[in-house]
């Protein structure tokens, strides 16, 4: 591998990009950009050069098309996207504009200006159709069926992701990752939520942690299990396929609470809140991530670990 190539991960400050970021200097890349629309976190701002950090408006074709000109990246995470599944229901216009936009300005600017860049284009196990669903572990070939805008915008970016493979011949692999948590993660999500809550609650700042709906299944996995997932996929994805990423495993949102209560330093009272539960909430999500692990991937971090970690962070803030 080339250690000096130049890779960009947009929205490389948020989240999941944060982790990603970390794991490829720990791998020794030296020549790593990322995007940034809301600033630069002080963990970000200490491990990469400030003229590596480019803030730009990711929907703005221009801004986008001369960031690509200009580094011609070899490598191209293309994480950047609005994320929160419950609050999308509330801001629909914006999601799918936001998410479709960013997606066909960076395509273009790719197809014009780096074309033998490898792109990972990350899209969402939301984007199946999960209603109804009896088979309750999903594999790469179950019909599409977004419910949530959110879901409906990531199917855009993975289908026009898709459409640029066949009519450009862009180098591209999709990754549909399962729910996936971790240190960074904001309170848009449950989990990050649930450990705020519990830290109020140690503090004697609050005297009971607010919840939605308990029974939904889900599959989670570490952040940093899911970003060893996307370097394998920078390597040795098959352009033009699309891969799970999750640990095939189900947790009820039950379990993930009382896993997290169990950690508590003091007793947790818990209260179910009306509003915190969404107009239509999928029962059942699951990976088959068979496709992946053939490639050499599988998770190595415990539920348990993760959960730690997430409280240890919110008790430092």
């Amino acid at each position: 591998m080339n250690l000096e190539a130049p890779i960009l991960i947009t929205g490389g400050t948020g989240f999941v990009g944060s982790h990603l970021l970390e794991k490829l200097i720990s791998l020794g890349y030296h020549n790593i950009h990322v995007t940034s629309f809301n600033g630069v976190p002080p963990e970000i701002a200490a491990i990469i050069p400030a003229n590596h950090v480019h803030m730009i408006d990711l929907k703005n074709h221009e801004q986008v098309n001369l960031l690509i000109k200009e580094l011609k990246p070899e490598h191209i995470y293309h994480l950047a996207a609005f994320a929160a599944v419950g609050s999308s229901f509330d801001q629909c216009k914006m999601v799918l504009e936001n998410n479709s936009e960013i997606q066909l300005a960076l395509l273009e600017a790719v197809r014009d200006h780096a074309h033998e860049a490898r792109i990972l284009v990350i899209g969402s196990a939301m984007e199946y159709d999960l209603i109804g669903n009896t088979q309750r572990v999903i594999s790469e070939t179950h019909p599409l069926g977004p419910v949530s805008p959110y879901a409906v915008s990531k199917v855009i970016q993975d289908l026009l992701a898709l459409s640029f493979f066949y009519s450009y011949r862009l180098q591209i692999v999709r990754a549909r990752p399962f729910n996936h948590i971790g240190e960074r993660q904001t309170t848009d999500f449950a989990i990050p939520h649930f450990a705020q809550q519990i830290v109020a609650i140690e503090r004697g700042q609050q005297t009971e942690i607010h919840v939605g709906n308990l029974d939904a299944v889900r599959d989670f996995t570490d952040v940093k299990d899911v970003v060893e997932a996307y370097v394998l996929l920078m390597e040795k994805g098959t352009t033009g396929d699309v891969y799970n990423i999750g640990s095939g495993r189900g947790y009820t949102m039950q379990q993930m609470l009382d896993t997290m209560c169990h950690l508590a330093k003091t007793p947790v009272k818990v209260i179910t809140d009306p509003n915190k539960v969404r107009p239509l909430d999928v029962p059942a999500i699951i990976a088959d991530s068979s496709k992946i692990r053939k490639l050499g991937w599988q998770p190595k971090i415990s539920i348990e670990e993760t959960v730690q970690r997430i409280l240890n962070e919110w008790r430092a803030k």
